[in-house]
């Protein structure tokens, strides 16, 4: 067995502080065309069906995979990493029982990964090497918009056993794995990799991040007991008829909002998958997968249970706007539903780049904070469509996606997307008409592409809003553009993680520090008299007026990534949202 392999090296993989930091490099793009998005299917994957490639391994040697996008995928979707039967061609092996219909059924994308000449499961770092080239081939968005908390692992046969080191190795990536095969490693493997730092340091081992796992092997191996251990189990179990199913067990006094007590291990012999036949053990391993995300947050992000629209009670309204066909989803709390109030604040809270409506809703959870605190919820879609500008790491041959065209202070808006600001004003004027909003307690909250429309509508629209609430990224990079002086206070709470795209340092050369100074210049008041707290994780910089008010702040957010989270969400209503009400004149009060 060799454990020297660089892939199993411990100061490697530090995945959530650094999405782009995988072990191998992405490689070169392939130059699949791109087709234009259908008007009158907008939110269709524009690539659907069975694609083929190969990677080249450290041996030099093409290494094939099938890739499956079903036409019932989503925005943002989910995708699992398949490693087949050694010998076996990843084609033939998806055309075997019922992956199609199973893929369909889920709108679940799927990698199958092959070893022609056989796995090495002498060595698996050569194999984990080859698989980590396999992730950066789903992160180039060429075909599909990948969704980083939806991301599974699968193994069978011999396969299953790269599958567990693979699990093991990028356990802060994975939201859970399934393996039906061999899964008994060996045990100083197993060691070297669990004993390993967690990938955001927070003074975690690997061995210590739950991972929700369905295995099928001959016996109890010792990667199900590994992971019995990393998901803290009960010894006692509940069987399905598929199954025994070993349960996380809470922690005395723990609130579970953002991290849920939820990951499960499931354990069943061959004899119990051949008494159900083998397509309905592997439509059951899927359906378990799909039951599982891992939100980026605090450490190695956070397992929570996947919750759909109809299960958050969500309404979807779409409409044509602008000649496109648009939609977003609204939640009503009980208070409305009741008739309990005369009027409800509204937020609107808009998702990132690649990312859709429900995606944001369970990754935010604002429609928690509407059911507690009695307000209207609106989770808008952006457009799909192609830019024409270079995206970064993705450059600008990606597959077209949902992504607002928010432009920067410094750069404007692409010329192929739509008008943004047009769409939230009809948008809004539908809900208004809808529900009995309150015209003064209208806010907007967004993350990442998402931060970036909130401050273009704070930029363009701010009378109508009573409260701005940009999380993960900044409109302005590298130079200070002031506000048009048109007399409006824009009060601004930024927030960024410590392991954010542009990290939460307020040094003058950031872009923090240039969009904080932006902010502030519009609504002249001394960045100077700022104030520096800290509670917990967060790091506070408060900016007042001269009669007191809070207009601009900034939190940082230690040891996270770029993400957002149901306490944030919370944070913010309680303590900016609800004290902030814009009146019909456009004036701004504080409510101390």
């Amino acid at each position: 067995m060799n454990l020297n392999h660089p892939q199993l090296s411990p100061t490697i993989n530090r995945t959530r502080r650094n999405p782009d930091g995988l072990a191998s490099p992405v490689r070169e793009r392939h130059g699949i065309p791109q087709p234009d998005v259908d008007p009158e299917h907008p939110y269709v994957m524009t690539h659907i069906g069975l694609f083929t490639g190969t990677i080249k391994d450290e041996a030099g040697d093409d290494r094939p995979y099938a890739l499956y996008i079903p036409a019932t995928m989503k925005t943002s979707g989910n995708s699992t990493i398949i490693f087949i039967p050694g010998g076996e061609d990843p084609v033939e092996y998806f055309e075997k029982g019922i992956w199609k219909e199973s893929l369909e059924r889920h709108r679940m994308t799927a990698y199958f990964f092959g070893a022609p000449k056989g796995w090495r499961i002498d060595d698996p770092g050569f194999e984990i090497d080859a698989a980590t080239k396999m992730m950066a081939e789903m992160r180039s968005m060429e075909y599909f918009p990948w969704n980083f908390p939806a991301i599974y692992c699968m193994g069978f046969g011999d396969g299953a056993n790269i599958a567990s080191v693979f699990s093991i190795m990028h356990v802060s990536i994975l939201a859970g794995w399934s393996a039906w095969g061999d899964t008994n490693l060996d045990d100083g493997l197993i060691k070297l990799i669990g004993d390993a730092p967690s990938d955001c340091d927070s003074g975690l081992k690997k061995a210590d991040i739950p991972l929700p796992a369905f295995i099928i092997d001959s016996n109890e191996s010792n990667t199900v007991k590994y992971f019995k251990q990393a998901c803290k189990v009960k010894d006692e179990y509940l069987y399905n008829g598929f199954a025994r199913i070993f349960r996380q067990q809470p922690k005395p006094g723990e609130s579970y909002i953002n991290d849920q007590a939820c990951s499960e291990v499931w354990h069943a012999t061959y004899d119990d998958a051949t008494k159900m036949g083998r397509d309905v053990m592997t439509e059951k391993m899927i359906a378990f997968l799909e039951g599982y995300k891992r939100w980026g947050g605090e450490g190695n992000g956070h397992i929570r249970k996947t919750q759909r629209p109809e299960d958050i009670g969500m309404i979807k309204t779409e409409a044509v706007i602008d000649g496109l066909k648009r939609y977003w989803y609204t939640f009503e709390p009980s208070a409305y539903k009741r008739g309990l109030k005369e009027k409800y604040p509204l937020v609107i809270a808009i998702h990132g780049f690649s990312c859709s409506g429900e995606f944001f809703a369970e990754n935010s959870g604002w429609h928690h904070v509407g059911e507690e605190r009695g307000a209207i919820i609106v989770y808008p879609t952006a457009y799909p469509f192609k830019r024409s500008f270079n995206m970064g790491r993705f450059g600008a041959d990606i597959a077209a996606t949902p992504s607002w065209n928010a432009g920067m202070l410094t750069t404007g808006t692409d010329p192929n997307g739509p008008d943004e600001i047009s769409f939230f004003k009809q948008m809004l004027n539908m809900i208004e008409k809808k529900y009995p909003i309150d015209p003064e307690r209208i806010y907007v909250t967004g993350h990442s592409n998402g931060s970036r429309m909130t401050q273009r509508i704070m930029r363009c629209w701010p009378e109508k809003f009573a409260g701005f609430a940009p999380v993960g990224a900044m409109e302005c990079k590298n130079e200070a553009i002031p506000e048009p002086d048109d007399g409006y206070l824009r009060n601004v709470w930024y927030t960024m993680g410590e392991f954010d795209l542009d990290g939460c340092s307020l040094d003058e050369s950031t872009s923090n520090y240039i969009t904080v100074n932006n902010l502030c210049a519009a609504n002249k008041i001394d960045y100077s008299n700022r104030r520096y707290y800290e509670t917990g994780i967060y790091m506070n910089t408060i900016i007042r007026d001269k009669n007191g008010i809070p207009l601009v702040r900034f939190t940082g957010v230690k040891n996270w990534p770029h993400t957002y989270s149901p306490e944030l969400a919370f944070m913010i209503y309680d303590e900016f949202f609800s004290r902030f009400v814009r009146h019909k004149d456009g004036t701004l009060e504080y409510l101390a």
